[in-house]
This record gives structure tokens, sequence and C-alpha cells, in this order.
């Protein structure tokens, strides 16, 4: 075997190893269903935290706000699932960093509320971050104690049916 002969051989083995490399990095659905239990388990664990401790920050991106995120809102963003399972387990692993999305998410605006939904919601905003996939978190502002509250983590597909109605 010459020279020539022994390189196509090792990129030829390096073409194998990296289809089979990407094989194996290729979960299933039933493996995305799972990791997104797990981790909604550990976001449910976290919420249980929060009881009667809620986390409390102010930050500014886009808008100045002081969140308050409780149980309840850690509940709420991991019970709001989609039938795609890989958002599900991204969802669940954004919601265990709240702060964190915020602080380095791109502010896209803010909605009014739908006509008699969510009589004590004042307006929502929405920020979103690309982690190896685009995510959207939609904030709630509370009218009587205006405090911002993690409402939705939502996929592009849900951003795009609300887009029409974004004001910055």
């Amino acid at each position: 075997m010459s020279f020539s002969d022994k390189s196509l051989e090792d990129s030829q083995i390096l073409v194998i190893f990296a289809n089979c490399m990407e094989k194996v990095n290729q979960r299933t659905e039933e493996q995305y269903y799972i990791e997104s239990k797990r981790l909604r388990a550990e976001v449910i664990q976290m919420a249980d935290a929060l009881k009667d401790n809620p986390l409390r920050f102010t930050v500014t991106n886009g808008i100045t706000m002081d969140v308050e995120i409780t149980k309840s809102d850690l509940k709420t963003i991991a019970s709001k699932n989609t039938q795609d399972n890989r958002f599900n387990a991204f969802k669940n692993m954004v919601a265990r960093d709240i702060k964190g999305f915020i602080e380095k998410a791109t502010y896209e605006g803010w909605r009014a509320v739908i006509p008699g939904k969510h009589p004590e919601t004042a307006f929502f905003a929405y920020f979103s971050r690309e982690l190896g996939g685009k995510a959207y978190l939609c904030i709630r502002k509370i009218k009587n104690t205006g405090l911002f509250k993690p409402y939705a983590i939502i996929d592009q597909k849900t951003f795009d049916a609300e887009i029409q109605n974004l004001k910055k």
C-alpha cells in the first residue's frame, strides 16, 4: 500500500467514524420524551424550593422588570408541553435558569392581553434566545403588583402566531 492509498483509507475511516458518531448523537423521540420528563422533574423540584420563598430580581433588558418566580410559575411552565418532545426537553432545560435566560435574551417586544383572558395581566413581554434551538420566554406583567412573572416558554411556531400583535 502506498502513502496515497493509506491517506485515502484514513479519510474513509474518518467519514465512517463521523457517520457513526452522528447516529450515536441523534436521539429518538422516546429518548427526548424521557429527557423531557427528567428535566421536568428537576424543574418541579426547583419549584418546591420556591414554595415559601419566591425568587425575586430586577433586570433591564429592553424594559426594566421586577421579576418574581414562584412555585406556581415554574409548575405552569413545566406543564405547558407541545407535541415536540425535543422542544419540551429544551423548554424544561431553559426553565431551570429563567433569570439567566432573561439577562442574555433579546427583547422581542410586548403585546396586549386578549380581551376576556388573563384579567390580572397588564401585558405580555417576549424575550428570545438561540440555544441550539430558538426559544421564547413569555412574561406577564401583573396589574395590581407591577411584578413580572414568567408564563410560558414557547417555540418558533407559537411565537410566529403572536408576532403580528407585538409592539417594541
